[in-house]
């Protein structure tokens, strides 16, 4: 009850002071009792208030949070992870950011069946109130390439529509040329429909396509792909959607001849779990070279069965890590010579869930 409020006034204070300046007084008042009475200011963790929500589509909703003064912002396309209480304990996910004005962000998420944090978020989260907050990571972000494809399906848009609206704010000599394939089950589930009208009117060609239809609204294939957008094989290709979704655009996109290396990839999904069989590989003596922190592994017998990141943990190598079960993509890295198995999708390889697959094997940035 308290929280909510002084929810105001800590908006009123964050809008009218500079983040420098609360964070110098705050942290030389820390008391016991600022941190009861007021923890969302008189604390050394990142937090947010929900200021509003709001009705995307049926069982998705946007909530706008204002960050506190550690804030320091983001890259479009990366995510946070958020923390809330659900009887007494704490729970985590990760979302991807949007800018809203005025220092704040929004996440979108959608009631999932059977999903404890999303059916929490809908149902009890109100206005007013407090969430955790980790900083943003991951690096499934534009890389300044001048040719793009977004290519995504239901919430699989949310790191898409934060990367396109970001690019619509540069002047117009400094934007890509960007393309927009959306795919969802039928006309009520379109998320950030006015978005992806606004989007079309602005020069960012749209492609809506309907799964639950027949015909040229249904779901998208390599024919449809190649019919909107005929030059594919020359752009750089963002892919995100359930995991059903991306392996098959990444088969479609490989029937298209398109270089898997230039297909990047985010899940917002925990990786399904893989057969023993698939990494069944001698290890013992193989090499494994992470390119952009220049180490080399040379492997053992004990290190049989480890994941990637497990090796490099084991071997001395720090290498940035998020939720660990193939989801988040913090530690996701590019096959640049070798072969991968387990959590790999193209060329995309999540360290956390995916082995060595071959003697040499070389991954990047």
């Amino acid at each position: 009850m308290l929280e909510r409020l002084l929810a105001a006034p800590n908006r009123w204070l964050l809008d009218h002071v500079e983040p420098e300046w609360v964070d110098y007084v705050v942290s030389n008042t820390m008391t016991d009792f600022n941190r009861w009475f007021n923890g969302f200011l008189w604390t050394y963790d990142l937090k947010a208030l929900v200021e509003s929500i709001e009705d995307e589509a049926p069982g998705v909703k946007t909530f706008v949070l204002r960050p506190n003064q550690h804030w320091r912002g983001f890259e479009p396309g990366q995510h946070i992870e958020l923390e809330v209480q659900i009887n007494g304990q704490a729970q985590r996910r990760c979302y991807s950011p949007s800018h809203r004005p005025n220092g704040r962000v929004s996440i979108t998420v959608k009631r999932k069946a059977g999903g404890h944090v999303s059916n929490w978020l809908h149902d009890h989260l109100c206005t007013g109130m407090q969430v955790g907050m980790k900083h943003p990571r991951g690096r499934f972000t534009w890389q300044g390439q001048h040719k793009l494809l977004m290519l995504c399906a239901g919430s699989g848009i949310t790191p898409c529509h934060a990367m396109v609206s970001s690019m619509l704010l540069r002047p117009l000599d400094q934007r890509p040329d960007v393309r927009v394939m959306a795919q969802f089950r039928d006309a009520s589930q379109v998320i950030f429909r006015q978005h992806l009208q606004d989007w079309h009117t602005q020069g960012v060609p749209v492609t809506l396509a309907l799964s639950g239809e027949q015909g040229e609204a249904g779901r998208l294939n390599a024919q449809r792909i190649l019919h909107d957008c005929p030059d594919v094989n020359e752009r750089d290709i963002y892919l995100c959607g359930p995991e059903g979704f991306m392996a098959q655009m990444m088969d479609e996109l490989k029937s298209l001849g398109v270089d898997p290396k230039r297909v990047h990839t985010e899940r917002f999904e925990m990786a399904p779990p893989q057969p023993v069989a698939d990494r069944a590989f001698d290890v013992d003596g193989a090499q494994v070279f992470f390119e952009h922190v220049n180490a080399r592994l040379t492997l053992t017998a004990a290190d049989q069965g480890k994941t990637l990141l497990q090796l490099a943990q084991d071997h001395g190598v720090n290498l940035e890590s998020g939720c660990g079960q193939g989801a988040c993509g913090t530690c996701k890295l590019t096959v640049h010579d070798g072969q991968a198995c387990g959590n790999v999708m193209g060329t995309t390889v999540y360290l956390c869930t995916a082995y060595p697959g071959s003697r040499h094997l070389v991954l990047g940035a």
